[in-house]
C-alpha cells in the first residue's frame, strides 16, 4: 500500500512522510479499501509537496496542510479532494474539540492535555505505553521539575530515551504559550505576575493573539502575621466580555480566550518564580478570579482543573471557580463536581444588577438563584459543599441596610457563605468604596441572623493587583462602554469623588483573599 501512496513522490518527501505517526499510517491502510486511489494520490501529493519545503512538521494536521496549499494557490479540485479525505486520515482524539491545541508548525502543545488525554496521545501517536505519559507528567508538573524541554531530564534515572525524545520533538511541544514579563510586589507582599502571550511565530498556539495577562500571588497569613501559603489568582481570558461596570478588566472587552496550556502555565511559572527567588512558601489555593469569565471559556478551564489536581497535586477543595452567573455552564460545572463554585451576585434587585452586571439581562436573579437553590439547598446542607456568594460593596449603590436584608432573604434557602468585597477604585470609575461603618453594618445583618459572612481583605491595590483592577484597557482598540445607571441611582454617582482610594478595611478573624479581576 505504501508504495502506491507514495507513487511519483521524491525520496526526501517519502522519508519525511514515513516519519509521520504510526496511527496515521495504520488508519490510512485500514481505510484504503474504500477510498479511491486517485484521490489518495492527490491528497498525498498536496502534503508531500509541502513536506519537501520543510515547512511542515511530521505531525502537521491535514487541514493545516490544506490551508498552506490554498495559500500557495493549489487548484480548487485538488483542495476539494484533500478536504474530502482529511477526516479519514487525521487521527481523532477525545480532546480535539478544544481550541489552541496546536502551534503554528502543527505540533501538539502537550500542556493542553489532562493525564488521560496524554495517555491517549502516547498510545495512538507515539506508540508508547500509558506509563510514559505519567513519567512525562511528573517532569512537567512535579515539585521543582517543571521542565521546558525533555533534555532537562538527562542524567536522572527517570530521564527519557532518545527514541521517545525524537517522537515528542517531531510532533509535540512542551511550550506553555506564556512568558513571564515582569513582577510587581505590593506593600503587603502581594505579587502581580505579568505574562506576555507568545504569538504563533514564538511557539505559541496557532492564530494566537499578542498582549499580556496577569496572575496574582496573594500571601495568606496567620494571626501573628506569618506568611503560611499563597493563593494564586488565575486569569482565563485576555479581557472579558461580561462588562461588569465596576471592574477594570471588563472595560477591555474580550480580546481572546486563553488555552488550557496558558492557564496551567500561570501556575507552573509562578512556582518556578518562587523557587528561583528562594521563597519557601507554597501555592496552596487556586482561585479563578483573575481576568475573564471562567465559564465563558468552559472547556479550557475544566481541563485546567484536572491538570491542577492530578499534575500539580492541588486539592480540589482548594480550587474555586468564580462566575457572574452563566446559568447553563454553571449547571454543567456543578454537575461535574470538580471544584468549588463562587457566584458574583453584587446586587439584590434586577434593576441594579442589569446595570452593574449586564449578564443579568440574560440570566436574571430568579433564574440564577433558582439554579443555586436546586444545587445547594439549605435543608440538605452537608459539610463544605456550599457555594460562595460574592458581593462587592459600592457606596450608595448596593450597600444599604435594605440591600443587606434583601440579600439575607434571597439566600436564606441556599447553603452558602456570603463574602463581602471592598471595592478597589481604578482610573475612570464612577464608583466609590463603601465607608467602613457601612461595611460593618451590612455584615452585622448576617451575623445577627446567625449566617456566615466574611469581608474580603483588600490586598495588592497599590500595584493594581486587587479585586477588579487587573488588565490593561490600552490593549483594547474598542473599550467596553459604561452603561447608563437607573435614574434613582444616577444622582448618587455625580460629584462623589470617583476613584478616591479609601483606607483598606481589615477585620480581625475574617477570611477571604484580595482577588482580583472582578468575578
Amino acid at each position: 500500500m505504501r508504495s502506491v501512496i507514495f507513487h511519483n513522490s521524491n525520496t526526501a518527501a517519502q522519508e519525511k512522510c514515513r516519519g509521520w505517526p504510526q496511527a496515521w499510517r495504520r488508519k490510512q491502510e485500514l481505510r484504503s479499501a474504500r477510498t479511491s486511489k486517485p484521490k489518495i494520490l492527490i491528497l498525498i501529493r498536496v502534503v508531500a509537496m509541502h513536506a519537501e519545503t520543510n515547512d511542515l512538521a511530521p505531525s502537521t494536521s491535514f487541514s493545516r496542510a490544506i490551508d498552506i496549499a490554498a495559500s500557495r494557490r493549489a487548484t480548487t479540485s485538488t483542495l476539494a479532494a484533500a478536504a474530502d479525505l482529511s477526516s479519514l486520515v487525521e487521527p481523532s482524539f477525545s480532546f480535539s474539540h478544544r481550541p489552541g491545541l496546536f502551534d503554528e508548525a502543527g505540533r501538539l502543545m502537550l500542556k493542553n492535555l489532562t493525564l488521560p488525554e496524554l495517555e491517549e496521545w502516547c498510545l495512538s501517536v507515539a506508540g508508547e505505553p500509558a506509563k510514559r505519559a505519567k513519567q512525562l507528567y511528573r517532569w512537567l508538573y512535579g515539585t521543582r521539575k517543571w521542565i521546558r524541554n525533555l533534555d532537562q531530564a538527562d542524567g536522572d534515572p527517570q530521564a527519557f530515551s532518545a527514541e521517545f525524545k525524537s517522537k515528542v520533538f517531531s510532533g509535540a511541544s512542551l511550550e506553555g504559550g506564556l512568558q513571564l514579563q515582569s513582577v510587581h510586589t505590593a506593600r503587603d507582599g502581594t505579587r502581580k505576575l505579568v505574562f506576555a502571550l507568545l504569538g504563533a511565530e514564538q511557539g505559541g498556539p496557532a492564530r494566537g493573539t499578542h498582549g499580556t495577562v496577569e496572575t496574582v500571588l496573594i500571601p495568606m497569613t496567620n494571626r501573628s502575621g506569618e506568611n503560611l501559603r499563597y493563593t494564586a489568582c488565575l486569569s482565563t481570558q485576555v479581557g472579558c466580555a461580561m462588562n461588569c461596570q465596576f471592574c477594570y478588566t471588563g472595560r477591555m472587552g474580550l480580546l481572546a480566550n486563553l488555552t488550557t496550556a496558558q492557564i496551567v502555565e500561570q501556575v507552573v511559572e509562578a512556582r518556578r518564580y518562587l523557587a528561583e527567588q528562594s521563597v519557601p512558601i507554597r501555592i496552596a489555593n487556586i482561585v479563578f478570579m483573575g481576568m475573564g469569565e471562567p465559564l465563558h471559556n468552559y472547556d479550557s478551564v475544566m481541563a485546567t482543573i484536572e491538570i491542577l489536581a492530578t499534575g500539580l497535586e492541588l486539592s480540589r477543595n482548594k480550587i474555586i471557580v468564580s462566575t457572574v452567573g452563566l446559568v447553563p455552564e454553571m449547571r454543567k460545572f456543578i454537575a461535574a463536581g470538580t471544584a468549588k463554585l463562587a457566584v458574583s451576585l453584587h446586587a439584590t434587585t434586577d434593576e441594579v444588577r442589569d446595570w452593574i452586571v449586564p449578564t443579568n439581562r440574560r440570566y436574571p436573579l430568579d433564574q440564577l438563584l433558582g439554579a443555586l437553590r436546586e444545587s445547594f439547598p439549605y435543608d440538605k446542607r452537608k459539610g463544605d459543599d456550599f457555594v460562595v456568594i460574592e458581593y462587592v460593596l459600592l457606596a450608595g449603590v448596593n450597600d444599604t441596610l435594605e440591600d443587606a436584608q434583601r440579600l439575607l432573604a434571597l439566600t436564606s434557602d441556599i447553603y452558602c457563605l456570603v463574602n463581602l468585597i471592598v471595592f478597589n477604585p481604578h482610573e475612570g470609575t464612577p464608583f466609590r468604596r463603601s465607608a467602613d461603618e457601612s461595611v460593618r453594618a451590612f455584615r452585622g445583618v448576617f451575623l445577627t441572623a446567625g449566617r456566615p459572612c466574611t469581608v474580603r481583605t483588600s490586598k495588592g491595590d497599590d500595584e493594581m493587583a486587587a479585586c477588579g483592577q487587573l488588565g490593561d484597557v490600552n490593549l483594547s482598540a474598542r473599550p467596553a462602554p459604561m452603561l447608563k445607571p437607573p435614574d434613582a441611582l444616577a444622582a448618587r454617582l455625580v460629584g462623589t469623588g470617583a476613584g478616591t482610594v479609601a483606607t483598606p478595611l481589615v477585620m480581625a478573624g475574617e477570611t477571604g483573599s484580595g482577588c482580583c479581576g472582578g468575578n
